[in-house]
C-alpha cells in the first residue's frame, strides 16, 4: 500500500472487501489502507464505501485498539480514548468514522450497508450504544411517534444478522472490564440492552423483526437455517419472546425436516451450531416446540453416523462439537422430551464410549467442559434419572473430575476436599432476597437463606449418583428445612419479556406449569401465577422449581414486580401469609 494516497475512497472500500472475501488477512495491509477513511474526510465517502471497509476490518480480524472506545453505557468516560487518541489508531478512526455518517446521514445508507456495519461491530467485540440506538429509531420510530423506515427492504440474511448485531451487543457487555453495572449473566444482558437502546425502543425492533418474518408473502421459507438460528438465538439471549414468531419456526423447520423436492433440500441443511442454537433459544424462553425434537433426532442421527450407518465419537464429532451437543441435550431436559434415540448419542458425544477424558478431548480437540456445562449436566442427568429412568443413562464415575476445563486426568481427593465439597455454584443474596426474609420472620417463617443441596445428600435422599464427590449445584433461596417450603425471590433475570402477549381476562391472573401448561383449579403450589401477562418464566427457572418439585419440596414463587408494588410494612406481611397459603405450614 505504498501508493495508497493515490486509491479512492471506492478503491479502498472495493479492495478491502475483496481481500476479505478472499480471506487474504494481512493486517498491515488493512491498517494502512484504513487510514484513508478518516474523520476528517469521511464526509466524502458514500455509504457503500465506509460499510464495506468496516466489514473487511471485522472479517479480517483487524480491530480497534480499545473495544470500549466507544461505550458510553458502561465505560466512564474518564476511561475511554480521547479524539486525539483514536485518530492516533488508523482502525479505531476508522471505526469513528464510519459509524458517526450512519448516525449523521442514516437515509443515504441502503438496509445492506447498515447491516453490514453494525454486524462488524458486534462482530468486531466493539459496543457502540449511540449508533445502535440511532439506527433503531431510524428503522422502527421514536416515542415521539415516528413511524420509522421499516423493515421492509431487508433479505432473510438481514433481518438473522440485525437481530443478531443487537443481542451481541448486549452479551458484549459481560466481557466489559469494571464496567457500570452492577449485575451478572443473563440479567447484566438484558439491562444492558435496555440501557444501550432503551427498552420500549428495543422491544419495537425485535416485534417488527418478528413481524416482518411471519407476515412476509413468503414468510420463513426463504430463510436459510443461519437465518433462523441467528435470530432465534437473538430473541432468547435479550430475553425477548414472540409467540407467534416461534411457533411458525418450529412448524417451518418441522416442515423442512421432510423435503418433498430437490430445491428444499439446501433449506433443510442445518449445521449442528444451528441445531444447537436454535433449540437453545426454544428452551431458554421456556417456548413450546411440540414435535420440533421429535422431527430433528432422525436428522442428527443421519448426520452423524458412519457410512455403515453407526455412530462412535469419532463420527459424532465431524458434526457435534462438544459445547453443541451439551446445549441440545439440555434443552432436551428443559422442553420435557427425551427422544431415546437422541440422548445417548448426545452422551457418547460428551463422553465417549469409555469415559476416557484424554480422548474424548483428543477426538473434538477441546479443553473440557466449563464449568457451567458441568452445572448443566447435573441438572440433566436429574432430571432423566427422575422423569426417564428407562433410559438407563449416567454420568461418568468419575464425574466431574478430569472433565472440567483446566483439570487434569482425575486424581484421589484429598480428605479436606472430601468434606467441603466443591462448589458450582456463584451464591449472592440480593437485597430483595433480605427485605423478604426480614417481613417472613416478622410473620413467623422460620427459614435459611441460600439453602445449597448437593450431590451426596441427593444420593442418600434420592438414590440419584451424580459425582462420587460432594459438589453443591442446586440452590433455593428461602428455605424452611422442616417442611421443605421454598421460596424463590425471582429477579428480572428469571423472566422472559412476551411481545404478542394475550390480554388478561378481566384482571384474573393465568395459572401455569412453569412448563407453559395452563392449569384449571387451585391445585399444588407447583403452578405459576402471574399477574402480569407480559412477562413468562424462562427455561432454567423452569427447570429448576420442575427439579426441586421432583424432590419433594414445595416451591412457590415471589415475582419482584409484585414486591415493589407493597406500599409498607403492613402491606408486605399480609402479602408474605397470603404466599404461604396452601403450603404445609399455612397458618404460621
Amino acid at each position: 500500500m505504498k501508493r495508497k494516497h493515490q486509491f479512492a475512497p471506492q478503491d479502498i472500500g472495493t479492495t478491502l472487501w475483496s481481500f476479505a472475501s478472499m480471506e487474504y488477512f494481512e493486517e498491515d495491509v488493512y491498517r494502512s489502507a484504513c487510514s484513508r477513511l478518516s474523520l476528517r474526510y469521511c464526509r466524502s465517502f458514500k455509504p457503500q464505501e465506509l460499510s464495506n471497509t468496516v466489514w473487511a476490518l471485522a472479517t479480517a480480524g483487524v480491530f480497534p485498539k480499545d473495544l470500549n472506545v466507544f461505550d458510553t453505557t458502561l465505560v466512564s468516560s474518564s476511561k475511554r480514548m480521547t479524539i486525539s487518541e483514536i485518530t492516533k489508531d488508523s482502525v479505531t478512526e476508522c471505526f469513528a468514522a464510519a459509524t458517526t455518517e450512519l448516525i449523521r446521514r442514516p437515509v443515504e445508507f441502503k438496509e445492506q450497508e447498515i447491516k453490514d456495519l453494525l454486524w462488524s461491530l458486534s462482530k468486531a467485540g466493539v459496543r457502540h450504544p449511540a449508533v445502535f440506538k440511532s439506527v433503531a429509531k431510524h428503522l422502527v420510530g421514536s416515542d415521539s411517534g415516528h413511524t420509522g423506515r421499516g423493515l421492509d427492504n431487508f433479505s432473510s440474511q438481514g433481518l438473522g444478522n440485525l437481530a443478531w448485531s443487537y443481542a451481541k451487543q448486549a452479551q458484549l457487555a459481560t466481557e466489559v472490564s469494571d464496567g457500570m453495572i452492577e449485575s451478572t449473566g443473563r440479567l447484566a444482558v438484558y439491562e444492558t440492552s435496555w440501557r444501550d437502546v432503551g427498552e420500549p425502543l428495543i422491544k419495537r425492533l425485535f416485534s417488527k423483526i418478528a413481524e416482518r418474518a411471519i407476515d412476509s408473502n413468503c414468510g420463513l421459507s426463504t430463510y436459510k437455517p443461519q437465518d433462523i438460528s441467528n435470530t432465534c438465538w437473538a430473541f432468547a439471549s435479550l430475553g425477548i419472546l414472540h409467540r407467534s414468531f416461534f411457533g411458525a419456526v418450529s412448524t417451518e423447520v418441522q416442515e423442512r425436516l421432510q423435503p418433498k423436492s430437490k430445491d428444499s433440500v439446501e433449506l433443510s441443511k442445518f449445521k449442528a451450531q444451528e441445531i444447537a442454537n436454535l433449540v437453545w433459544s426454544f428452551a431458554t424462553l421456556n417456548s413450546s416446540a411440540d414435535g420440533l425434537m421429535e422431527h430433528l433426532t432422525p436428522y442428527i442421527l443421519t448426520m452423524c453416523r458412519d457410512a455403515k450407518g453407526n455412530y462412535d465419537e469419532h463420527s459424532i464429532a465431524k458434526f457435534f462439537k462438544r459445547q453443541e451437543a451439551l446445549s441440545v441435550a439440555w434443552s432436551c431436559v428443559v422442553l420435557e422430551q427425551y427422544p431415546p434415540q437422541l440422548m445417548p448419542l448426545l452422551y457418547t458425544a460428551l463422553f465417549g464410549s469409555n469415559n476416557d477424558t484424554d480422548s474424548i478431548k483428543s477426538i473434538h480437540g477441546d479443553n473440557g467442559l466449563p464449568k457451567q456445562g458441568v452445572m448443566a449436566l447435573f441438572y440433566v442427568q436429574m432430571a432423566m434419572d427422575m422423569e426417564v429412568p428407562q433410559l438407563g443413562m449416567s454420568l461418568p464415575l468419575n464425574f466431574p473430575d478430569g472433565w472440567v476445563v483446566g483439570d487434569h486426568a482425575p486424581k484421589a481427593l484429598s480428605t479436606e476436599e472430601k468434606e467441603g465439597g466443591r462448589s458450582m455454584l456463584e451464591l449472592t443474596t440480593s437485597r430483595l432476597q433480605q427485605d423478604v426474609s426480614r417481613t417472613l420472620e416478622r410473620v413467623g417463617f422460620s427459614h435459611v437463606l441460600e439453602h445449597v443441596i448437593t450431590t451426596d445428600e441427593l444420593e442418600s435422599s434420592h438414590n440419584i449418583r451424580l459425582s462420587p464427590e460432594k459438589v453443591e449445584f442446586l440452590s433455593i433461596d428461602i428455605a424452611n428445612l422442616n417442611d421443605l417450603v421454598g421460596i424463590e425471590v425471582d429477579g428480572p433475570g428469571h423472566f422472559v419479556n412476551v411481545l404478542d402477549c394475550a390480554t388478561d381476562n378481566d384482571g384474573e391472573k393465568e395459572r401455569y406449569f412453569p412448563s407453559g401448561k395452563k392449569l384449571s383449579g387451585k391445585g399444588a403450589k407447583m403452578e405459576w401465577q402471574l399477574s402480569n401477562s407480559r412477562r413468562l418464566v424462562n427455561g432454567p427457572t423452569a427447570l429448576k422449581h420442575r427439579l426441586l418439585c421432583q424432590l419433594g419440596w414445595q416451591i412457590v414463587h415471589l415475582p419482584f414486580w409484585e414486591w415493589r408494588n407493597l406500599s409498607d410494612q403492613e402491606n408486605e406481611e399480609s402479602y408474605c401469609r397470603e404466599l404461604l397459603e396452601g403450603t404445609t405450614i399455612e397458618g404460621q
